[in-house]
This record gives structure tokens, C-alpha cells and sequence, in this order.
């Protein structure tokens, strides 16, 4: 992000007061997958719930009990597995 800009920069917050509008975009299909006890958790969930709103297709995966970048501290654990599980089916469900 640039320096002096805050989280509502259009980098950070796509659905922010600076973001170009995403309503008339085609979009790819979208997967955002998120712990559940994340700062921004609430911010992610919106993103999904608004984007679906708005017709795009977006699945929202929340991990209980999870903190950001869960999948990379125990890349053996079973929420490892299960994200990985997810990104697959995500991309075999969604490719051409």
C-alpha cells in the first residue's frame, strides 16, 4: 500500500469510498477464505456478502478459531488439509 494511505485505500478495501465500482465488472469466480479470528474478518465478510449480492460468484470459507495466514504456521495440520481441500474443489468446480 502507499505510504500515508489508510485501510480504505482501494488496495486494502475494494468496497471503499476510493474503489472503482464492481458492479458492471465481470468477474472471475472469487474464494476468500478466512480464519475466524482475524482483524479484518468482518471486512472480509463483507466483501463476500456484497460481491454476492451483487451477483458475482464468491464462496466465503470461515475457519473457526483461526488467525491470518493459519495454513502456513502448520502446513501438516488438519486446517491446512482442509484449506487446500477447498482452494481444489474451488478450481475444479470454477475451471473452463
Amino acid at each position: 500500500m502507499p505510504v500515508g494511505e489508510t485501510r480504505d485505500h482501494p488496495f486494502a478495501n475494494p468496497m471503499g469510498p476510493w474503489s472503482p465500482r464492481l458492479e458492471a465488472l465481470e468477474l472471475d469466480p472469487i474464494l476468500v477464505l478466512v480464519g475466524g479470528n482475524e482483524l479484518l474478518k468482518d471486512r472480509a465478510h463483507h466483501y463476500a456478502t456484497t460481491l454476492n449480492h451483487m451477483g458475482k460468484k464468491i464462496q466465503y470459507v470461515e475457519f473457526h478459531g483461526k488467525e491470518h495466514g493459519f495454513f502456513n504456521y502448520d502446513p501438516y495440520s488438519d486446517a491446512a488439509l482442509q484449506t487446500l481441500l477447498f482452494i481444489k474443489s474451488f478450481m475444479h468446480d470454477n475451471s473452463a
